[in-house]
């Protein structure tokens, strides 16, 4: 978002409504309340009257910008209708990057709204999905028969957004050493670049990870010191990863579209705020366990 403008100053919910009719846009003071209850904006702050009892609420001039701001994006997207969910990454990157819009209050909300729709998808969005994730993973001996029991198990998991974490796990290591079928030993393969590479075991426990903070983040179990705490590692953790992004994606091979530095700024927030809630993942303790189920995972394959 810009720098602040003089011009703008505290509002009511009514104000900003005002606001937006400059743009062409004609909305009611309802979706202000509903922008507040999704995190897309901070609560109005309440105000002493000199009368008694108070006067309306208002919102400090930088949630009256935000809320010009996130219309205008509305209004830039080519779809004809932009669901709220689809901005909560927006209003995150700035709290990940900035200290002085969005509170660490209005983040915990936004994280809440971004957890209870994270994996939600069309039909068609998790078949392309699967069958992505599969074809990076997948050795070219890889039967159709291993391939179409990976697709599944990533589709189910989707679906019911409770996957069988070692049913994937299994599954992808399938295709990944297809051999195994035939009572051959596993090969455990690395992807990515050589100095960090990944397995599909690892790449299962990052999915279990994730899973794992959302389930916290949609019922707000984590506090706000903590999300502080997490945001600063990660913006340090962030810093050093933009040191290395392009090199590690001239050597990826196949996965160098991970490193990808999207060129839509919303493509571009999603990115960042992934990024955070992994890193909450470990702020939360839950990292070590999570990798230590996928170690012994992979270890009870090669007995």
């Amino acid at each position: 978002m810009a720098g602040l403008k003089e011009e703008w100053s505290a509002g009511t919910a009514e104000d900003l409504v005002k606001d937006v009719q400059d743009l062409g846009v004609s909305i009611r003071s309802r979706t202000v309340t509903d922008y507040v209850e999704a995190g897309l904006l901070a609560p109005p702050l309440y105000r002493k009257s000199t009368q008694r009892g108070s006067d309306r609420r208002v919102f400090p001039p930088e949630q009256r910008q935000l809320f010009y701001e996130l219309t205008r994006a509305k209004l830039r997207s080519p779809l004809p209708r932009v669901p709220h969910r689809t901005m909560i990454p927006v209003v995150l990157l700035m709290w990940c990057t900035d200290d002085t819009v969005v509170s660490d209050a209005q983040a915990r909300r936004a994280l809440r709204t971004y957890a209870r729709n994270a994996g939600i998808s069309s039909a068609g969005r998790r078949r392309t999905t699967a069958a992505k994730v599969v074809e990076q993973f997948a050795h070219p001996l890889a039967t159709p028969r291993q391939r179409r029991a990976a697709h599944a198990w990533i589709r189910d998991g989707e679906v019911t957004r409770k996957p069988n974490w070692d049913a994937v796990a299994d599954a992808l290591s399938a295709v990944a050493s297809p051999w195994r079928a035939r009572g051959l030993p596993e090969i455990v393969r690395g992807f990515g670049p050589p100095d960090a590479p990944v397995t599909t075991d690892h790449v299962v426990a990052m999915w279990e990870l994730d899973w794992q903070v959302t389930q916290k983040l949609a019922v707000e179990e984590v506090s706000e010191a903590v999300l502080r705490r997490a945001r600063e590692e990660h913006r340090d953790t962030w810093r050093n990863y933009q040191t290395v992004r392009s090199d590690w994606a001239s050597r990826a091979g196949t996965m160098a579209s991970l490193f990808d530095l999207p060129d839509d700024q919303e493509q571009a927030a999603r990115q960042r705020v992934n990024g955070f809630v992994t890193l909450l993942g470990d702020t939360l303790g839950l990292a070590r366990p999570t990798f230590d189920r996928a170690r012994t995972r992979a270890s009870m394959r090669r007995r």
